[in-house]
């Protein structure tokens, strides 16, 4: 019951905030300026909101300067205090340094990224912040900047750039890279941006001593003239804020421009961004070179940033280009062309090295620790590129997990390879005591425990590749709009794989098709959901259909809510009709 009630009393919460950041939603909507809004700071509602958000993400077990982490404020009445200490530090615009940290770099581990680290009683202040400034900004933002905003997120990046190649031939691209971005924000620019819109003096000085709160390093204090930390709660929405004088200016060259003005544009052209990776796209390469050149004396003149001119390239579509990890290239064989989204050799590389490195734990110590670790990087890995055209991909790297485990297993017990095969390879319907299905009858590699329990590992061919949809231009804090949003169960399944939260917890479950269909059956009492006839080994058939399943939760795991069982006359049924409607035929209508 404390659970329950826990959960409404912050549902409740939620929804009192929400109905104040639709009010600034829509008074932003209106071109209307913001006086007060200093005072939401000093509300309960508000900051209790920013607490549970904070301490519920895993950043909240790294330390700041002061060494707190979420172990210290367990209890309600800790809770408490940490609220008056948020309250007391905006209103008297205090903040505690960032305790700077660098870590390796994905793509290059050589070098070395800086993270700035607040305290626990900064990083709320910071999120009750961010919750004032998302709706005001939401609806000013540039329509195809997709970074850290809600209901947005790589794969719609990834679906607009193919669309614009593939359907209006923009195939000119311009690769931004900007310097140190995060490191290099100037405060006065991005405070002069903000008082365009928000006239509360009080909370400028509270974003202000934000950026100025400077930061300690190896015991020393250095002050922060510029940027603002990466890993403050508050960066993500000021970097877009920053950067969306960049994306307003090419917007005004052709994309903001009413049909009749766009005759005369001189340069079509759109831009693409997520945070600060950008990528413009126009129809020829003078276009494109003109307009990297503005776009360097733009942002050194207005923003005071600088383009990497060893990393800002203009690439020709045909040629392929990197952005967010994925390969964008046009394609044309036999007279047709398509544009492909593939995992980018840089993943593959990096994913294969991670593999290389983590396997060595079958040959130390085999068991489910290690079938875990090694499910945990094929999960993240798979989730993330099944979203693009990573069917081939997949089938080459399940060919080279296979066989890195089994020379790590050769290693091992160095016995015959006919020998190890038959210990350690398991089918996933007899390992986990299903009926057949054609995706569970491959052999993969299993361990048993102590209880005969086996521990399978993952094959990307259980993942489904599925093209995410474009991205909605809706306001999430329109109650209309959100509504919709909150119901597009496809958008929910596309955003899923961006929740960091979401994706580490997934990581530890054994979250695979064979899974999938065990839940399912059980759920369905082993029942077809279309006749209800009893399904059997060979008469069952697991499919996604979309609107028939209800959401449901498994060990605080989502699972697909569109899975159904169905036996395998009505699985053909409803292939018929889907076939039909595609065709454009009408099924007849029962008499």
């Amino acid at each position: 019951m404390i659970a329950i009630s826990t959960v409404t009393q912050s549902s409740t919460l939620e929804a009192k905030r929400f109905e104040t950041q639709a009010r600034l939603a829509r008074r932003s909507k209106e071109q209307r300026p913001f006086s007060r809004l200093h005072h939401l700071l000093r509300w309960n509602v508000w900051i209790d909101l920013s607490i549970e958000k904070v301490l519920r993400n895993k950043g909240a077990h790294t330390p700041g300067v002061d060494d707190k982490t979420k172990k210290d404020y367990a209890t309600p009445e800790a809770r408490q205090k940490l609220r008056e200490e948020v309250k007391q530090a905006l209103r008297l615009y205090s903040s505690s340094p960032v305790r700077r940290i660098f870590i390796p770099k994905n793509h290059k581990p050589h070098e070395k990224r800086p993270l700035g680290i607040p305290t626990i009683v900064d990083r709320v202040a910071q999120d009750a912040v961010r919750s004032i400034l998302e709706p005001i900004y939401e609806g000013k933002q540039h329509p195809h900047s997709y970074g850290f905003r809600p209901y947005r997120c790589t794969h719609h990046a990834i679906e607009r750039i193919r669309f614009l190649i593939g359907r209006h031939r923009y195939c000119w691209v311009v690769e931004l890279d900007i310097k140190g971005f995060f490191d290099n924000v100037d405060h006065e620019i991005l405070l002069d941006i903000l008082r365009r819109n928000i006239h509360d003096r009080r909370l400028i000085r509270v974003i202000c001593n934000m950026l100025k709160a400077g930061l300690v390093y190896e015991g020393e204090f250095e002050d922060t003239e510029l940027g603002t930390p990466q890993g403050g709660v508050a960066s993500p929405i000021l970097g877009n804020i920053y950067l969306s004088e960049l994306d307003e200016v090419i917007a005004s060259k052709y994309e903001s421009l009413s049909p009749r003005e766009r005759r005369k544009a001189a340069i079509p052209c759109y831009i693409v961004r997520y945070a600060d990776d950008a990528v413009i796209l126009c129809r020829s390469k003078e276009h494109a070179e003109t307009l990297k050149a503005e776009i360097a004396e733009f942002l050194s003149n207005t923003l005071k940033l600088q383009l990497s001119a060893e990393k800002t390239l203009v690439t020709h579509a045909d040629k392929g280009f990197d952005f967010l990890g994925f390969n964008i290239r046009r394609w044309k064989r036999q007279g047709k062309e398509r544009v492909l989204a593939k995992p980018s050799r840089k993943a593959i590389q990096r994913f294969r090295s991670t593999m290389a490195k983590d396997s060595r734990a079958f040959w130390m110590a085999p068991g489910a620790a290690a079938v875990a670790t090694l499910n945990r990087k094929i999960r993240g890995f798979a989730e993330y590129f099944r979203r693009g055209n990573a069917k081939d991909t997949f089938l080459t790297l399940d060919y080279y997990v296979w066989w890195l485990v089994f020379h790590r297993l050769k290693q091992r017990t160095r016995e015959p390879p006919g020998v190890v095969a038959r210990r350690y390879q398991h089918r996933y319907n007899e390992a986990v005591n299903l009926p057949y299905h054609r995706k569970s009858t491959a052999k993969n590699f299993g361990l048993k425990d102590n209880d005969g329990n086996v521990h399978m590992l993952d094959k990307f061919g259980f993942y489904k590749i599925e093209y995410p949809d474009k991205c909605s231009q809706k306001n999430p804090y329109v109650p209309e709009d959100r509504e919709w949003l909150d119901g597009n169960r496809k958008l929910q399944e596309t955003m899923r794989v961006q929740r960091a939260r979401y994706i580490e917890r997934l990581y530890g479950l054994p979250e695979n098709w064979a899974f999938y269909r065990k839940y399912v059956l059980t759920r369905q009492d082993a029942r077809c959901a279309k006749c209800a006839c009893k399904l059997t080994g060979r008469n069952t058939h697991v499919d996604y259909w979309s609107g028939v399943a209800g959401a449901m939760r498994v060990q605080m795991e989502f699972i697909p809510d569109n899975l159904v069982a169905l036996c395998l006359p009505c699985y053909g049924r409803k292939q018929r009709r889907g076939n039909k409607k595609a065709t454009g035929q009408s099924e007849p209508r029962a008499t």
